[in-house]
């Protein structure tokens, strides 16, 4: 689905684990990416931007990291999502077209506007305090771990000789 990017969903995944541990102290993005199998040195350059933006802060030295800085219940998806690719701004056109408008229009331009304006309401009304909330109430569906790719790649990994 042509929805929100990779890096998005790990940021989600990434705001999730520091939600569960909010008020804890910093932690470190080598060892949120070792839990959540997301390489270290691109969750710490997807979390970056978000200190700028005060979603979160960071400490350089022994026992820095990145924390919230925000309580989980006042960050909503959208906040994290539009941050990395402007959710609320121009809409992709779901089947690639340089131009697609009401006025010059692809074969599902409709649904796909309705769908995206839904997706915005719902990452709008989710914070992310209800997706620490979902965790609590599901640990079988193992969020905000590694995803199925992540351990794929892990197995893969240590099965080489």
């Amino acid at each position: 689905m042509n929805s929100i990017s990779q890096s998005s969903e790990h940021l989600i995944r990434a705001l999730t684990y520091l939600a569960q541990h909010h008020g804890k102290g910093y932690f470190l993005a080598r060892d949120m990416g070792a839990e959540l199998g997301i390489p270290a040195p691109y969750l710490a350059k997807l979390l970056r931007p978000l200190v700028g933006k005060g979603v979160l802060e960071s400490q350089r030295g022994r026992g820095g990291g990145f924390r919230l800085a925000v309580p989980p219940e006042h960050l909503t998806l959208l906040d994290v999502v539009d941050a990395q690719e402007n959710l609320t701004g121009s809409r992709r056109c779901f089947l690639g077209q340089a131009e697609c408008s009401d006025d010059r229009a692809c074969p599902i331009h409709d649904t796909w506007k309705v769908a995206s304006e839904h997706l915005v309401q719902r990452l709008t009304r989710t914070t992310l305090a209800d997706t620490v909330r979902f965790c609590e109430e599901r640990p079988e569906s193992g969020y905000p771990g590694p995803t199925p790719e992540a351990v794929d790649g892990a197995a893969g990994e240590s099965t080489q000789v």
